[in-house]
C-alpha cells in the first residue's frame, strides 16, 4: 500500500480534473487519487472507481514517480517502420518512375531497401507513400484508357 501526501493545489487541480478533463481515462485516474486522499483501501478505490485493481497501484505509483502531470500524460504506442529511414528516397523514386505492378514495386523496394516484402505489405507501404493508382496515372502520361485509345483512332486531328 502506498502512501501519498498530495499538497494543496495538486488537490484542486485533481477535483477539477476528475469531472472536467476530457479523456475518460484521466478522469478515472484523478478519481482513483481523489479516493486515495480520502485513505480509502486500494480495494475499496478499486470498486468505487471501476477500475482494477492493479490500475489502481499502477495510477498511485505513477502519481508518486512523475507526480500529477505524469498521471495525465497518455502514451500509446506506436511501433517505426523498417522502411522509416527510406521513406524519402522511396517517395523520390516512386514519383520519378512510379511502378506498373505491386511486383515491380517490391523489387524495386528491395533493390533499394534490401527488404523484402509480401505483395500485400508493398500495396500498404505504397498507399502509405502517398501513391494509389489513380496517382500512379496521374504521373505516368503514357497510360491511357482503352476509351481513350479509341478516341484517338476514331477522330483524328489534323
Amino acid at each position: 500500500m502506498y502512501h501519498c501526501n498530495f499538497s494543496i493545489n495538486d488537490l484542486r487541480e485533481i477535483e477539477r480534473q476528475r469531472y472536467y478533463h476530457t479523456d475518460p481515462l484521466v478522469r478515472k485516474r484523478m478519481t482513483i487519487l481523489w479516493h486515495k486522499h480520502n485513505a480509502l483501501s486500494h480495494r475499496e478505490i478499486a470498486k468505487l472507481s471501476g477500475a482494477a485493481p492493479n490500475t489502481v497501484t499502477a495510477t498511485i505509483k505513477t502519481y508518486l514517480d512523475k507526480g500529477l502531470a505524469g498521471v495525465q500524460e497518455r502514451n500509446f504506442y506506436a511501433p517505426s517502420s523498417q522502411l522509416d529511414p527510406y521513406r524519402s528516397q522511396l517517395i523520390a523514386h516512386f514519383s520519378m518512375y512510379p511502378p506498373r505492378t505491386l511486383k515491380e514495386a517490391a523489387a524495386k523496394i528491395q533493390e533499394i531497401t534490401g527488404l523484402s516484402f509480401t505483395l500485400t505489405h508493398v500495396r500498404n507501404v505504397l498507399l502509405s507513400l502517398g501513391l494509389s493508382r489513380k496517382k500512379q496515372e496521374v504521373f505516368l502520361g503514357s497510360w491511357m484508357t482503352t476509351s481513350e485509345k479509341n478516341k484517338k483512332y476514331l477522330f483524328p486531328i489534323g
